[in-house]
């Protein structure tokens, strides 16, 4: 693929990042204001994964294992909430609604890309 073309694939995967995080944000903040919002940003975070598996998007071979560990660990907190929650009117209210839709976000892109990185570390070098 052209550099040119891979670079634009590059800034498209970035701004869907972006976007992924403020439809969390704004999903968080103010509940019910974006319908489906689970479906958008399972979307989001499928192209994100799928573009950054191919190698031409804003995630790629070089950032996929922070990406990986840094996925974790906020799907972790996500998912328990307990942690979050301990800080009331704001952990509660709006943190832990925030960090559950990242978690969301990003958890198709951490399956495609985690599979990925485990199809080229195990695959068989050829040439």
């Amino acid at each position: 693929m052209p550099a040119k073309a891979s670079n634009q694939w590059v800034q498209i995967s970035g701004y869907l990042f972006i976007l992924g995080v403020l439809v969390s944000v704004v999903a968080g903040v103010a509940p019910g204001t974006i319908p489906s919002v689970d479906i958008i940003l399972v979307v989001l975070g499928a192209v994100v994964g799928l573009l950054g598996a191919m190698g031409i998007g804003s995630v790629g071979r070089e950032e996929a294992e922070t990406f990986l560990i840094a996925s974790v660990g906020l799907i972790a907190v996500g998912a328990s909430g307990a942690a979050l929650a301990n800080f009331p009117g704001i952990g509660d209210t709006y943190v832990k609604p925030i960090v559950q839709n990242i978690a969301v976000f990003v958890a198709p892109a951490v399956v495609l890309i985690a599979l990925e990185s485990i199809w080229r570390a195990g695959s068989v070098k050829l040439g």
